[in-house]
């Protein structure tokens, strides 16, 4: 059952608000996904939003079982229009805190916010969310926000509300991103470098085909992809009965690509379509074995290839850091030499006070 809470929030100054001494109110109501007038509500704003991604869609937050988390997604508005969205849950830390978290269980989440927000109503907003979460006696809050490519209209004016009203900047993880040309003709001859281009070349003399394919295909897909990451020390974030459902749960935002040799897959990308504007290649691999033929530089060319030809900014390749802000060279060089471009996906804390 939603709850919601009244806080006090002072609109934008301007002479008419000043002169009438009124004060208007934030109402932070707690979202239960089966009621679907909230889900309506939820769906349309992010539709409509500047910030809003994959990662905060309730459909795709939906593949976790439902007792994994403690879910308290909140919606806020004021005067009953919608302002912003904020999925999150409850989680308890080893040391027995209990924070409001976000993402908690994507790769980005945080405030969804509209287009036309301004630093004003956005620090307000901030606020508004620390009054509830001390309100509900949680000891502070965690979010991670995506790079600011992910908006319509790129900005850090959150960042800013966020470090204007207390919060840390935790960690910060070096995501590479590729600004894609307008024409897709233009992918291979203005983004990689010499040397990479001469690869992917090779591999086209070669007779290596890249496609998008299927549902079909992710159970082989995903059994390289797990042989690539055990033979690096890395692991995967979804099982693969995870990647079917959200196969199930948000079709039109998933995408696989492979890369064949004479018909066998060497190579692939699963790429999730996080808006409109911005697809991440989030589980690119490739068969060692096939390593000379450089797989992943033709693969991740026909992705840019298919997601300019869509209209698409951008393309997100992904971490090269974590939280030892310890660079992994050899993958952020290949990034680099693919075109992808420097951005950061930021962690923020605030610590409630008792």
């Amino acid at each position: 059952m939603s709850t919601s809470r009244n806080l006090p929030v002072t609109e934008p100054h301007n002479e008419m608000q000043e002169d009438s001494g009124k004060t208007t109110v934030c109402e932070v109501a707690h979202v239960d996904p089966t009621q679907s007038n909230q889900v309506v509500d939820w769906n349309a704003f992010l539709a409509s939003s500047d910030n809003g991604t994959l990662f905060h869609d309730l459909r795709f937050l939906a593949y976790h079982p439902c007792d994994r988390f403690d879910t308290h997604h909140l919606i806020f508005r004021r005067n009953g229009k919608l302002l912003a969205l904020f999925p999150a849950a409850i989680v308890t830390e080893p040391d027995g805190r209990r924070l409001l978290r976000s993402p908690y269980g994507g790769s980005v989440g945080g405030f969804v916010l509209s287009s036309a927000q301004h630093a004003d109503s956005t620090i307000q907003l901030v606020n508004c969310l620390q009054n509830y979460v001390t309100d509900q006696g949680l000891n502070g809050i965690e979010t991670r926000t995506g790079p600011n490519v992910y908006a319509a209209c790129p900005n850090d004016t959150l960042s800013f509300a966020l470090a204007a009203s207390g919060f840390i900047l935790s960690r910060r993880w070096l995501t590479h991103i590729i600004p894609l040309p307008a024409h897709p003709e233009d992918v291979l001859n203005k983004l990689p470098s010499r040397r990479r281009r001469g690869y992917i070349q090779s591999a086209i003399r070669h007779g290596l085909e890249v496609n998008a394919v299927g549902v079909s295909r992710l159970a082989a897909f995903y059994q390289m992809l797990h042989a690539n990451r055990a033979k690096h020390g890395g692991g995967l974030t979804h099982t693969l009965s995870e990647l079917e459902r959200l196969y199930e749960l948000v079709p039109d935002h998933m995408r696989l690509f492979v890369c064949e040799l004479q018909g066998q897959m060497i190579a692939g990308s699963l790429v999730f379509e996080l808006n409109n504007r911005v697809s991440y290649s989030f589980y690119p691999c490739h068969d060692e074995k096939f390593e000379e033929y450089r797989p992943a530089a033709l693969t991740t060319i026909r992705v840019a290839e298919y997601y300019s030809a869509r209209g698409f900014k951008y393309l997100d390749l992904g971490p090269s850091t974590f939280d030892d802000f310890a660079v992994n060279h050899g993958l952020a060089r290949f990034k680099e030499d693919m075109g992808g471009i420097g951005f950061c996906r930021d962690t923020w804390r605030w610590e409630a006070t008792k």
